[in-house]
């Protein structure tokens, strides 16, 4: 395992050469220097938009990861080329649509019964669709914010939190494995956000088709999902969550619960963590994470997260358990970064993943 690691290392080292490599040193010319007027550069112009203000982000980001467990997997992937176009309308209507062509992949087209005056057969294209994010926001209020469209549910801390930002290649197995965070749909969410006394409290609450992003209701009530955050002082967030569903034709259940914690202890060192238990599938699982992130100078982190799982209570032996150790190199923060892990599993194949980043 060390040389897919020194592999992995090596991958990384060289990206970083290539980005920071300074030039070859040009000996000192003895003729007279001329001087030279540049043009001061032209002031970007703004993208015209047809109404309103319109602006446009993006991530890349490729992949180099080694994993046996399993079918053994040798590759680099291009794991995200995500397009965003938003928006404002005036101050309180905002919109936003995200495409990822890499997730064209992600092969997920399933045909699904629609019932009607004549039952007929319809096709859901799922995540082969490059279309991720569809927001159209009203904010009726200061406090209150309505989301209608595809989205992310509100259910999780690491989940809703930025790919772009995440301490760690892969998200922790509640997200990557369980599919409980990071879980987009499409529905309507009233976001609240308050401050009482010096303590902001933000709930927020959803309905949802309850099938997944870029599909139809199958059958049934939607879905309901209601998380709140509380932030008592600076530096310290609690959370709670619950989602409420049925899923598929068979409607069956499918319900998850979890608790989130997240402490800034000093300038360098940020911990979090968050547990879940719920049904999916007819299978009662579980899982928890446990993660720490040390800044060692301005633009080098260290990281390590502790992530269990049981996909299934009921069957015995079958849980995983991670320990993922981690390194951060930023070039510019998250938006051009470059990060290396490797993951230890306890009674299974070792891992190692690599990640090259740029947002805009």
């Amino acid at each position: 395992m060390k040389s897919i690691f020194l592999k992995g290392l090596i991958v990384v080292t060289a990206l970083a050469i290539n980005c920071f490599g300074e030039s070859a040193a040009v000996p000192a010319s003895t003729e007279t220097p001329v001087a030279v007027v540049v043009a001061a550069p032209k002031k970007a112009e703004a993208v015209e938009a047809g109404f309103g203000k319109i602006k446009l982000n993006g991530l890349l980001q490729i992949w180099y990861y080694n994993d046996n467990m399993g079918a053994p997997i040798d590759s680099f992937r291009l794991r995200r080329a995500e397009i965003k176009l938003s928006g404002e309308i005036n101050q309180d209507v905002n919109w936003a649509v995200m495409f990822d062509p890499a997730q064209v992949r992600e092969d997920d087209t399933s045909a699904t019964v629609v019932p009607t005056s004549a039952t007929v057969s319809v096709t859901n294209v799922g995540r082969k669709s490059v279309l991720q994010d569809f927001v159209i926001s009203l904010k009726p209020a200061a406090f209150l914010t309505l989301d209608f469209g595809q989205y992310k549910i509100p259910f999780g801390m690491e989940g809703l939190t930025s790919s772009a930002a995440l301490d760690f290649v892969e998200r922790a197995n509640l997200t990557a494995v369980l599919k409980w965070g990071d879980r987009r749909d499409v529905g309507v969410t009233a976001k609240f956000d308050f401050d009482i006394g010096g303590i902001k409290i933000k709930p927020a609450v959803g309905i949802y088709n309850g099938e997944g992003q870029n599909k139809l209701d199958v059958e049934g009530p939607v879905d309901l999902v209601g998380r709140l955050v509380i932030e008592p002082v600076k530096d310290i967030q609690i959370g709670l969550a619950r989602y409420e569903g049925k899923k598929g034709l068979s409607q069956a259940d499918n319900f998850q619960s979890g608790i989130e914690l997240k402490m800034k202890l000093l300038n360098e060192l940020s911990v979090y963590g968050e547990y879940a238990m719920g049904r999916d599938s007819a299978k009662d699982k579980t899982t928890y994470y446990a993660a720490a992130v040390y800044t060692l100078v301005e633009n080098l982190q260290v990281a390590v997260r502790y992530d269990f799982y049981d996909p299934n209570i009921n069957v015995a032996a079958d849980d995983r358990t991670e320990v993922v150790g981690g390194l951060n190199y930023f070039i510019e923060k998250n938006k051009a970064k470059l990060q290396l892990n490797y993951v230890y599993r306890v009674n299974s194949a070792d891992a190692v993943r690599a990640n090259v980043q740029i947002s805009y």
